[in-house]
Formats: C-alpha cells, sequence, structure tokens
C-alpha cells in the first residue's frame, strides 16, 4: 500500500522541499511587486496632490491678492482656512485609498498563498531575530 523505501522517501522529501522553495519564491516576488505597485502609487498620489496643492496655492494666492483689496482680514482668514480644509481632505482621501487598494491586494496574497506566506514571515522573523542576536551579544 505504502512505499517507504529511502529513495522514495528522499525523491518525495525533494520534491515538496522544491515546491516549498518555489512557493517562497513566487510569494517573495509577488510581495515585491506589490510593494514596487505601492510605492508608485503613494508617488503618483504625491505627485498629484502635490500638482493640486500648488494649484490651490496659486488660486489662494490670487485670491488674497484680490481680496486684501476688497475684504476684511477675517474674510480672508476664513477662505484661507476653508481651502487649506480642501487640501488636506483630498490629501486624506487619497492616501486612504492608496492604504486600502494596499490592504485589499495583501490579504488577497496571504488568502492565495498561506503557506508561502508563512514561511516567509518565518524567514524574517528568523533574520531579524539573528541580526538583532547578534548586536546584543557585541
Amino acid at each position: 500500500m505504502f512505499n517507504f523505501s529511502k529513495d522514495n522517501v528522499e525523491q518525495t522529501t525533494d520534491r515538496l522541499a522544491q515546491q516549498s522553495d518555489q512557493a517562497i519564491e513566487d510569494i517573495a516576488a509577488q510581495v515585491k511587486t506589490t510593494a514596487n505597485d505601492l510605492l508608485e502609487a503613494v508617488q503618483d498620489t504625491a505627485d498629484t496632490t502635490q500638482d493640486k496643492a500648488k494649484e490651490l496655492i496659486r488660486t489662494l494666492k490670487t485670491n488674497i491678492d484680490r481680496l486684501t483689496n476688497e475684504e476684511s482680514a477675517s474674510s480672508i482668514a476664513s477662505k484661507i482656512s476653508s481651502g487649506a480644509h480642501r487640501v488636506k481632505d483630498h490629501v486624506q482621501e487619497e492616501f486612504s485609498e492608496t492604504y486600502n487598494s494596499l490592504k485589499d491586494r495583501t490579504a488577497d496574497t496571504v488568502h492565495d498563498h498561506p503557506l508561502g506566506t508563512v514561511l516567509v514571515a518565518a524567514g524574517v522573523g528568523l533574520l531579524l531575530g539573528y541580526l538583532l542576536g547578534n548586536k546584543r551579544r557585541d
């Protein structure tokens, strides 16, 4: 029924080790891709937000120049505050969307490859433990 010969066990062990190594490599590649995608998304969001903020600042400066001749200081302060709140809200919204997207993609990767994810996490933990352990002994 079962073949427990030494060669058969070694072949099975080698095959499982190769499959585990491949799963770890696949997950590591997916994590790297996800990290690169996140970095690009954050950079794009930062660039877009920066452009919008610069445009809003130009608009605010124009409005300040126009308003200083027409309106009271409290009215100007109110309009500036309103513009600043819009910028803050936009930045929070963009980063929230990016964070949620990354969180969903990470959850999908963990769900699709749970064993590989655990192996990668264990490897990272061992590496950090080794590195931190060596510093404490010095």
